[in-house]
């Protein structure tokens, strides 16, 4: 049953990488688990509606694939503008599939691993990060007590070069805590609660090839963060672990004042 499992799971992870869209997730260990849920988002003043997925394979304690996926079911911007009369506006966007997101851990030594990533061109639902970039993510993980689990992860990221633009280089830190509360041994239930903060900024500006040479670099470095904070309840279902979560996410966080975006999920986990 078990050879089965692991088999689906392999095809999928195999053939979903088209339809993926990336999350911002506590740093773990290599495990297996799914993860689907509905998400809600605010972006750029536009309100969209998403069902997402997230697969991850460890056939072996120190390796693990894995792919988040998303399909945009709706979104829609409304604005109001005043012009000696009110004029309201609904403009439904184009929905479908999201960004592709895949990638790989791999923890040679207890505690400190590697992660990469990569992101392909989204689908008629992705609407920005348009490009392909590849991540590489030195991880350290450390057990702060038997119910916590302490995360940390400089990153880099680096992008393809499409259409005659390339966007420049990015840097980032990633810090993340897992505490898992009121556990009973009796029945294999408890709470757990996951806190993420994810700050990354742009190293070199990104260019237009398609410009005259001193025009081509776009004056676009930046700063922001991203943060989300989740409660799941976990319970013991035919001997595997199911858990029923909710989190909420700030994203487009930037320095100075600039607008952030907000992404509510409610989901289930079954840890294998």
């Amino acid at each position: 049953m078990r050879k089965s499992f692991v088999f689906i799971l392999l095809q999928l992870l195999v053939a979903l990488p088209i339809m993926a869209t990336e999350a911002l997730r506590p740093l773990t260990f290599p495990q297996t688990s799914i993860t689907t849920g509905a998400l809600a988002e605010l972006r750029d003043d536009i309100y969209s509606a998403d069902v997402g997925w997230n697969i991850e394979l460890a056939p072996h304690p120190l390796f693990s694939i894995y792919t988040d996926m998303s399909y945009r079911l709706i979104s829609y911007q409304w604005d109001i503008m005043l012009h000696d009369q009110i004029h309201e506006m609904v403009n439904l966007q184009t929905n479908g599939l999201n960004e592709s997101f895949a990638g790989i851990k791999v923890f040679p030594l207890k505690n400190f691993g590697i992660i990469t990533n990569w992101r392909f061109k989204p689908g008629e639902g992705g609407r920005t990060e348009r490009f392909e970039r590849l991540g590489i993510e030195p991880t350290a993980l450390y057990h702060f007590s038997k119910d916590m689990l302490l995360g940390l992860s400089p990153q880099y990221y680096t992008f393809l070069k499409s259409d005659h633009y390339k966007p420049g280089d990015e840097i980032g830190i990633k810090s993340s805590f897992i505490w898992n509360l009121w556990r009973s041994k009796r029945n294999r239930s408890e709470w757990r609660l996951d806190y993420v903060f994810l700050y990354r900024w742009r190293i070199e500006q990104s260019q237009n090839f398609s410009k005259a040479k001193d025009f081509q670099k776009m004056k676009d470095l930046y700063r922001g963060f991203r943060m989300r904070a989740d409660i799941v309840r976990f319970f013991d279902i035919t001997g595997h672990i199911l858990g029923i979560g909710a989190a909420y996410e700030m994203n487009r966080g930037n320095l100075f004042g600039q607008e952030t975006g907000h992404r509510t999920e409610l989901y289930v986990k079954w840890e294998l």
